[in-house]
């Protein structure tokens, strides 16, 4: 092996010696006490979604987006995986035709909103790739974040899909970069979808985390209720995922100050079981070096 690879390699691993005390010190730290506004007023304010799959902006916040004076949607990744296993239990020859087919579904549902939307954007990174994709998404983000709205809607770092928790440190990375450069970030809102904080799947609930704010439910009208049923309806490929979720209401907390380089909680992350490629090990290995990258090691580590 040439000189120049082992002294590199040795490097690498002095600096992931020392990252390792660097890291507990981190995650050892209290935030402090902070005041959090009531989300009562949610449905009258500006709200951007900002989502891992097509159909979870659906899923959180449906009907809040069809009462919001102003709103807007970007999903980070396609929704298919590059394993081709899914995309055949799916009903689908390969991840591309998969990738449209619920790049469709998801247009269709936005449709039924029948308003126009301030910010409408899919990036298409693959499923289960997007923690190695954290850095140039989160500065790609900054720019809608200081488009005017008031609070950006996103999933909870839980443990339950690691693309739900890499979108929520690409939230919570970007407005920290808006504040960085002297802007005001939205509020960070979170929706919930599931996790197994307590060692099986629970759907549509929050994992208790002491820093979160309280929850507020929005109950759907009738007519409210039908709209979720009929966006619901057009997301086919995934009836099977979208039965396990409600229509009659829909529920929110200001998202908590995480340490994303610590587990979301005590014992493994759910998704370890989906692939080989994305453990919760790996998810973390990579989101301290985004963190890293990204110099804001004191606001998200």
């Amino acid at each position: 092996m040439p000189i120049g690879r082992i002294l590199r390699r040795c490097r690498r691993h002095a600096r992931d010696l020392a990252d390792i005390g660097v890291r507990r010190t981190f995650q050892a730290r209290t935030r402090p006490a902070r005041p959090l506004a009531p989300l009562d007023d949610l449905s009258s304010r500006s709200v951007l979604v900002v989502m891992a799959h097509p159909d979870d902006e659906i899923i959180a916040a449906g009907a809040l987006m069809s009462r919001a004076p102003k709103t807007g949607v970007i999903c980070l990744t396609n929704g298919a995986p590059r394993e081709e296993r899914y995309a055949r239990h799916a009903g689908f020859d390969n991840w591309i035709d998969y990738a449209q087919a619920r790049r469709r579904e998801a247009e269709a549902a936005l449709a039924l909103l029948r308003r126009d939307l301030e910010v409408s954007e899919a990036l298409e990174i693959s499923d289960l790739e997007l923690a190695f994709n954290i850095v140039p998404v989160a500065r790609h983000l900054v720019k809608s974040l200081q488009a005017g709205f008031g609070h950006v809607v996103t999933h909870p770092y839980e443990g339950g899909h690691a693309d739900h928790d890499a979108t929520a440190l690409i939230v919570h990375a970007a407005c920290a970069l808006v504040a960085r450069f002297g802007g005001r970030p939205p509020i960070i809102v979170e929706a919930p979808f599931y996790n197994a904080a307590g060692g099986e799947y629970v759907y549509g609930e929050f994992a208790p985390h002491a820093d979160a704010g309280l929850v507020v439910q929005f109950d759907l009208s009738p007519k409210e209720q039908i709209l979720k049923d009929q966006m619901f309806a057009c997301h086919s490929t995934q009836k099977n995922v979208l039965s396990l979720f409600g229509v009659s209401n829909e529920r929110f907390r200001i998202a908590p100050r995480y340490h994303f380089s610590a587990r979301p909680h005590q014992g493994e992350v759910g998704f370890n079981e989906l692939t080989p490629t994305i453990t919760g090990r790996i998810w973390r290995a990579a989101a301290w070096q985004a963190i890293r990258e990204l110099d804001l090691l004191e606001e998200l580590a």
